[in-house]
């Protein structure tokens, strides 16, 4: 139900013969609206996972298209040491640097340059402290909420003063689940580790339950993330993140398509006026045209992931962020479907430069049950207080076994 194949989506995309544009109007005005009545006049600059959404949702979807709002930009001190890529090494699981901090790739060339500029621009940051709040919508339109304290650092940024011996982590990261009440009290530790071939991600457990700190060997891979409402995996998280020795990866091209960005209203907006029935409120998600990159993921043979084949979208220019995310079957049909919302600055926190890419919150759509989730939302009307970026460090005892079961106690 409501699944669509590969093969009909490129016949789909491929048979669009001419695309019309509304009339553009002023800055902060919708240009226009892309509904069911005329998707298929812009589904050349959709994704097949937005386009599905129009399938699935015929009467309430919308994508509202603003003039550019200006284009984010990277921390100035990160991008005055990143003249010049790196190198992937050992099977694509590592790399070497010029200048550690650095953005790998500052002129990317193969289909994974994308994936790691994208995971290493949570490195522009020395250290986070931030309550992000979760949402799940059913498909009757029940909501269930959630907030996670999150603290994390990375040893990775030039400016971290904390300093460790193991100069492959690249995060530390610690998170309290404070609700809903079937995961409140449940404490979350990992190791993220640069290279993974040389080191796979270590993480730890504090269950209420039990009151014992335990090795959590799946927080990786396609195990399913606590706040995300049983259709999030953890290498979903924060768009991709971890290990990519599961797939090969593909280039598919650049081409200008109608992306979320600057969605200030988003992080204005209450949960209960997004938070509507089957997606995001349309009224307060706003879209863009913009040039955007295609990379594709593929099992490799012997592999075993939920997700057979994935397609991500990256936006063009540093720091590439990620905007898109469609996630396939064994029988390449579109199972889920994925975007990420971004604002410039600090959103009522602290810490960044004001035009700095931020991210305001990722939004999964899990197409066979019409349940939606929305992940690491961030914003004053969502959030109990602003993020903290490039403050006060924790201690290294802080992310240790021990240090987990007294800040969970």
């Amino acid at each position: 139900m409501y699944k669509l194949n590969i093969k009909k989506l490129i016949i789909t995309l491929t048979s669009v013969l001419a695309f019309s544009v509304s009339s553009a109007s002023a800055d902060g005005h919708i240009k226009y609206s892309v509904t069911a009545d005329n998707v298929a006049e812009y589904s050349a600059m959709l994704t097949p996972g937005m386009i599905n959404m129009f399938s699935a949702y015929p009467d309430t979807f919308r994508m509202d298209v603003y003039e550019s709002g200006g284009r984010c930009t990277m921390d100035s001190d990160i991008m005055a040491i990143s003249q010049s890529n790196g190198t992937m090494i050992n099977d694509n699981e590592g790399l070497e640097l010029p200048n550690m901090g650095q953005i790998p790739f500052p002129d990317p060339s193969h289909a994974q340059h994308f994936v790691w500029n994208y995971r290493m621009f949570a490195g522009s940051v020395s250290a986070v402290d931030r309550v992000q709040t979760s949402a799940r919508v059913t498909a009757d339109g029940a909501i269930t909420t959630g907030q996670q304290e999150t603290t994390i650092s990375f040893p990775v940024n030039p400016n971290t003063k904390t300093m460790y011996a193991n100069k492959n982590i690249f995060a530390l990261f610690m998170q309290k689940n404070l609700g809903p009440p079937r995961s409140a009290g449940l404490v979350t530790l990992v190791h993220d580790f640069i290279d993974s071939y040389m080191q796979p991600r270590k993480a730890w457990q504090y269950a209420p339950a039990t009151r014992r700190v335990r090795r959590a060997p799946d927080i990786s891979y396609d195990s399913l993330t606590a706040a995300g409402g049983g259709i999030q995996t953890i290498d979903s998280y924060g768009g991709f993140n971890g290990a990519q020795d599961k797939y090969d990866w593909s280039y598919e091209g650049m081409k200008k398509m109608i992306v979320p960005n600057n969605n200030d209203m988003l992080a204005d907006s209450t949960i209960e006026n997004t938070f509507t029935p089957n997606h995001p409120n349309p009224d307060v998600v706003r879209f863009e045209e913009m040039d955007v990159h295609i990379v594709h993921a593929q099992l490799k043979p012997g592999q075993r992931h939920l997700y057979a084949s994935r397609t991500f979208y990256y936006m063009d220019g540093n720091p590439g962020m990620l905007l898109y995310h469609d996630m396939y079957d064994g029988n390449q049909d579109l199972m889920r479907a994925s975007y990420q919302t971004t604002v410039q600055g600090n959103m009522g926190g602290q810490g960044l430069e004001d035009t700095t890419c931020n991210v305001q919150g990722e939004y999964t759509f899990d197409f066979a049950t019409r349940t939606y989730v929305g992940t690491n939302l961030f914003g004053p009307a969502v959030q109990p207080r602003g993020s903290i970026y490039n403050g006060e460090e924790k201690a290294v005892s802080f992310y240790t076994p021990d240090g987990l079961r007294r800040y969970a106690r």
